[in-house]
């Protein structure tokens, strides 16, 4: 099912599907990059690099597995090293696209910088891992490497998930105490702005329970198609409201 090698009896509405998310996720990418180039007038910094490396990464990982699925990369190799790149820089990259805004709503200093730990750590413990399963999943050890990649697989769904429900949980509960009737939130903007940065990021929360349904319910290549899509709706999304958030 395209865990070693490409995917084999591949139904036509199947391949129909993965075909979809991937146009999803490359149009939003396409989209994204042209609004980011017109919107920075300042192109530095945190926030303008993670974005562009998500949406990049999106655009390699969906391709790369593309390929690898549909056997055009006959060199799994090739295919691996491309989606290894794409997908840290798609997961990682859009918690630190978070991150990097974290605190215009979070003024405890001291929580923003165990978010970049955590968001370190993660690293460490979930892409590595996973990185060297991929790899022996799609070598002549495919045997010895599949079912332990299919665990790891689970793994790290789940907890990049969770890391995202963190970020987003804080955007939420300090958002939600901010939008607490006070004199300096009077003004129908800045209410306004908090509003879709709340429910941004509980729509965030719910596409990641998404992913993770279709995660354990053993669909990998459609889950591996729609985290793409998924992730450039996320960050689409996250762009707009955060942009928001600058100019309150």
């Amino acid at each position: 099912n395209g865990i070693t090698g490409g995917l084999e009896n591949t139904t036509l509405p199947v391949a129909m599907t993965l075909s979809a998310f991937t146009a999803i996720a490359w149009y939003n990418v396409i989209d994204l990059n042209v609004v980011i180039w017109m919107t920075f007038k300042r192109r530095h910094g945190l926030y303008f690099y993670s974005l562009l490396a998500s949406s990049w990464g999106i655009f390699v990982y969906a391709l790369a597995f593309l390929m690898k699925f549909f056997q055009v990369w006959k060199n799994d190799y090739v295919s691996c090293a491309f989606i290894t790149i794409g997908w840290y820089a798609m997961v990682t990259g859009q918690s630190l696209v978070l991150y990097s805004r974290l605190h215009l709503v979070v003024r405890d200093k001291r929580k923003v910088r165990w978010v970049l730990y955590m968001i370190i750590i993660d690293v460490l413990l979930f892409h590595f891992p996973t990185t060297v399963m991929t790899f022996g999943a799609n070598s002549p050890a495919a045997d010895i490497f599949s079912y332990p990649y299919s665990l790891m697989e689970k793994i790290q769904v789940t907890a990049f998930c969770i890391q995202e429900f963190i970020i987003s949980g804080l955007y939420v509960y300090y958002t939600r105490q901010i939008l607490k009737p006070s004199e300096s939130f009077q003004k129908k903007r800045t209410r306004t702005v908090m509003l879709h940065l709340f429910y941004v990021n509980i729509l965030v929360i719910l596409m990641d329970i998404a992913l993770l349904c279709t995660e354990y319910a053993n669909l990998y290549e459609i889950q591996i198609t729609f985290k793409g899509a998924l992730y450039s709706i996320k960050l689409r999304l996250e762009f707009a409201i955060l942009n928001d958030l600058m100019s309150i």
